[in-house]
């Protein structure tokens, strides 16, 4: 539907709608700039006029949105009142820090505790074991001896062996 103006917006469209060309070439006349629209179609139309529109409600609470800014503004909003932190006095900030010292000195302390020394095998309870293994010659006892001693682990291997397996495992050691 056009206005009485001749002009008017095809919904469907998206485009202004004008009567005749006349109506348009006088519009032109009076707004130069206005030319290219003729034919173009304007996306997001339906936004634009929510916008930008200049119908607005009347009666009883109607506002625009400065107004109900300025309100905003002008409205004291209450809070809870805060309590101010207490001062902290120098004694207890001293003995804070000597506390938190004491915890940091205490963690140091612990990283520096010697470990635990590792489980050692006596060497005279490993030659005892040694002595044990049937047709074990004399260099190849003292070799696995040497062995043995140095490498707890080798010796934990070794005596979890069946005795039938020993000598053999004794001859490859490393």
């Amino acid at each position: 539907m056009l206005a009485q103006s001749g002009f008017g917006w095809d919904w469907e469209k998206n485009m202004v709608m004008v009567e005749s060309d006349e109506v348009w070439d006088r519009y032109v006349e009076a707004n130069k700039d206005a030319r290219g629209y003729r034919t173009k179609v304007v996306k997001n139309w339906e936004s634009i006029v929510t916008i930008y529109s200049k119908d607005h409600a009347t009666g009883a609470g109607a506002r625009t949105g400065a107004e109900s800014v300025q309100e905003l503004d002008s409205q004291v909003i209450e809070e809870s009142p805060e309590v101010p932190t207490k001062r902290q006095r120098t004694g207890d900030a001293i003995l804070s820090m000597i506390g938190k010292m004491s915890t940091s000195f205490d963690d140091a302390m612990k990283a520096i505790e010697p470990l635990p020394m590792p489980k050692v095998t006596p060497p005279a309870e490993i030659l005892a074991a040694l002595e044990k293994v049937d047709g074990l010659e004399e260099s190849d006892m003292i070799t696995a001896y040497a062995k043995l001693i140095v490498n707890e682990r080798l010796y934990e291997a070794f005596m979890s062996l069946p005795e039938k397996f020993k000598k053999n495992y004794l001859l490859t050691l490393p």
